[in-house]
């Protein structure tokens, strides 16, 4: 009988494993492959999970409103000016009011 170790696995199947894995030499080719894999993975989730929403939810009026942005983007526009970088304006700062 074979003795499983600490996490219950067998020596046939660890020494199973280390065939498998033993030809996957961890060099720069295999690196950057499985690092573009990993990111395409990563976007595909995402890209699954923004677009139809398994978990429910929806799309916030602020980002469905046109009017919404155009509103957004006028108060941008006419924004007063910062004290320390008058060429940089300050956009929807309700804490401070126009000179």
């Amino acid at each position: 009988w074979p003795i499983p170790d600490s996490f219950g696995r067998t020596q046939e199947r660890v020494e199973m494993v280390h065939k498998v894995l033993a030809p996957i030499k961890p060099t720069g080719g295999t690196i950057g492959i499985a690092t573009i894999v990993a990111f395409a993975g990563a976007a595909a989730c995402t890209q699954f999970l923004t677009l139809n929403m398994p978990f429910g939810g929806a799309l916030p009026h602020t980002v469905t409103n046109p009017e919404w942005a155009k509103a957004t983007a006028e108060l941008r526009k006419s924004s007063w000016e910062r004290e320390g970088a008058p060429d940089r304006p300050v956009g929807l700062d309700p804490m401070k009011s126009p000179k």
